[in-house]
């Protein structure tokens, strides 16, 4: 899951992606709950290996999204993202413990 900020409107992720991808990509976004979807062509640059995502996406907070990047109709990525302005926690886990860095 990736988590973006609402009060933006263009984002970019890191991802690790399937395979890497030599042409134009198709982003399908589908906003969960509602079952709407859209479809986008993304740019992207690849620097060791991480693949940055760039593309437009408006939500507010607590909005859940599914994503599918494709090219051809070869998959490359799927996640689910999620709009928060909250501040993300760092902890470790072990069993059956949180610890809160």
């Amino acid at each position: 899951m990736k988590v973006l900020l609402p009060t933006n409107s263009t984002h970019t992720i890191s991802i690790l992606p399937r395979i890497y991808p030599v042409g134009a990509l198709s982003l399908k976004i589908v906003k969960e709950g509602v079952n709407t979807s859209e479809t986008s062509t993304p740019t992207y640059s690849i620097t060791n290996g991480v693949m940055s995502l760039n593309f437009g996406l408006v939500g507010s907070e607590g909005q859940k999204f599914t994503i599918k990047l494709t090219e051809g109709t070869t998959v490359v990525y799927r996640c689910k993202l999620f709009f928060t302005a909250q501040t993300p926690e760092n902890y470790k886990q072990t069993n059956n413990l949180y610890t809160y860095a």
